[in-house]
């Protein structure tokens, strides 16, 4: 028979002795490094059980609305704590931009962006054929981009580093 889940099962297995002041998840962890946890036949990230168990959010459930300020942030930037000291409530959206802001997610450029048609070679191939004296819409034609693209390109307002 399973163990029965109760708040104390839970914060049995955090550790509150770090130095920084985390309370740190000693469990296990999913794929990107927050602590998961089975409760009661669902799983859910440890910091938004956490979240649950002192009052700040109704639901151990993910957030129904991006637009609610119902996402739990970490101050601290560290997935595996569960000290509700550190969190804050926020949209979607406030969670995106800490994450870009403190590093965690980085926006992809260039060649690497989901949107890229072009490879760095062909953005070297497009240059140096205009430096040579192609012409704008023949080349978008050819690489299947716009001239505004190409025109991006060459004046180096795009793919500055290639």
């Amino acid at each position: 028979m399973a163990k029965k889940q109760t708040p104390e099962s839970f914060w049995v297995r955090v550790d509150k002795h770090a130095s920084n002041g985390c309370w740190e998840w000693t469990g296990a962890l999913n794929n990107t490094g927050y602590g998961n946890v089975a409760w009661h036949g669902k799983r859910y990230t440890t910091h938004r059980v956490a979240a649950w168990l002192s009052g700040m959010v109704d639901s151990p459930s993910r957030p129904a609305s991006a637009k609610e300020p119902t996402h739990v942030l970490h101050r601290c930037d560290n997935r595996k704590c569960c000290n509700p000291d550190h969190f804050f409530l926020g949209t979607f959206t406030d969670n995106m931009l800490d994450a870009y802001q403190k590093g965690r997610k980085v926006q992809p450029t260039g060649s690497d962006h989901i949107n890229a048609k072009l490879t760095p070679e062909q953005i070297r191939i497009i240059r140096n054929r205009y430096a040579d004296g192609a012409k704008q819409i023949p080349l978008a034609k050819e690489f299947g981009v716009s001239q505004r693209c190409v025109s991006l390109i060459v004046r180096g307002e795009t793919y500055q580093w290639i």
